[in-house]
């Protein structure tokens, strides 16, 4: 087996468990046929801990991670509202196309089902971390209205979800580019202070 730092096994890892879900699903992926992908130990994929469900949600966080930050570094606007709305519609958008999540709604929804009615996962609360502030700045500036951010991040986090998860059931009536549009609305005119 080639040598491999922690932070890059790590890497290749949650890759081999992302091809995994794509190819079988969770229920037909093991540990070795993850380790055999990432070129390590079956061993090295105990050590890691929390099985194979644990490293879906893994990679599934990791996915969510990298599409909110190339969202937000990426999102146009006069304003931060402007920018926040570009940027969690994209964000919806870049997540409701993703080849991981269509696959874990295509042969494993109920292994999001606890994130939707019980608890909050590592990718919700990445969502209010990163959002939050991005809210304070807009309320300081008077395009977001006054209000507890991380309020309107806990909220606008639920308004939005529902468009990733339930995105096959969307799209059988409405194009991709009139989901975008309207959910711009929702999220511009949920940010809009009532004088604007």
């Amino acid at each position: 087996m080639p040598q491999h730092d922690e932070s890059t096994t790590d890497q290749d890892l949650l890759a081999a468990v992302r091809e995994e879900v794509l190819a079988y699903g969770v229920r037909r992926a093991t540990a070795t046929s993850i380790a055999a992908r990432a070129c390590v130990s079956r061993m090295t994929v105990y050590r890691r801990g929390g099985g194979v469900k644990q490293l879906v949600l893994d990679a599934l966080s990791r996915e969510f991670e990298t599409q909110i930050a190339e969202v937000v570094s990426g999102a146009r606007g006069e304003t931060v509202r402007d920018r926040l709305t570009d940027a969690v519609a994209g964000g919806v958008r870049a997540l409701a196309s993703s080849a991981l999540v269509t696959a874990l709604l295509r042969h494993d929804p109920e292994l999001l089902v606890p994130y939707l009615v019980d608890r909050l996962g590592h990718s919700q609360a990445a969502f209010v971390r990163v959002v939050t502030p991005l809210l304070q700045a807009g309320i300081a500036e008077g395009s977001v209205r006054d209000a507890d951010p991380e309020a309107l991040a806990m909220v606008l986090l639920h308004a939005v979800q529902g468009f990733v998860v339930s995105s096959g059931i969307i799209r059988l009536d409405l194009s991709e580019d009139e989901v975008d549009d309207e959910l711009r609305h929702l999220i511009d005119g949920y940010l809009r202070p009532a004088q604007s």
